[in-house]
């Protein structure tokens, strides 16, 4: 029975490591300097959904959020302080405790490299 919970155990462990579920360490390179976040994330189906804390007030929702085995896909809208909104086509692949990843600037013809290190 101990042998049988253990294996149970190590089988759930390993399966959340290929899942972008649980809390991140996420940067990413811009012209105005390296963007840090706490991001957290859940999947559930194929959908994924979460939130991008950049500062202790200042959070984006994913949205359209998609995982097809250890690919991910969601958008990230931003409001900008002169107006209007920024969104950005997120991409990435999970490898474990680390998401390697592409974000697209819809309104722009730019592409940004991000990561992410999932905390313990």
């Amino acid at each position: 029975m101990r042998l049988l919970i253990a294996l149970f155990t190590l089988s759930f462990a390993l399966l959340a490591e290929g899942t972008p579920d649980g809390e991140w360490s996420w940067k990413m390179a811009s012209p105005f300097g390296e963007l840090n976040a706490k991001a957290v994330m859940k999947s559930e189906g194929g959908k994924l959904t979460g939130t991008f804390w950049m500062s202790e007030t200042r959070k984006l929702e994913i949205e359209n959020g998609t995982v097809d085995g250890d690919k991910i896909k969601f958008t990230l809208k931003r409001e900008r302080p002169s107006g209007g909104s920024m969104t950005y086509e997120m991409t990435g692949t999970v490898n474990g405790d680390a998401i390697e990843g592409s974000a697209s600037a819809v309104e722009m013809s730019a592409t940004n490299k991000w990561s992410a290190t999932r905390k313990k």
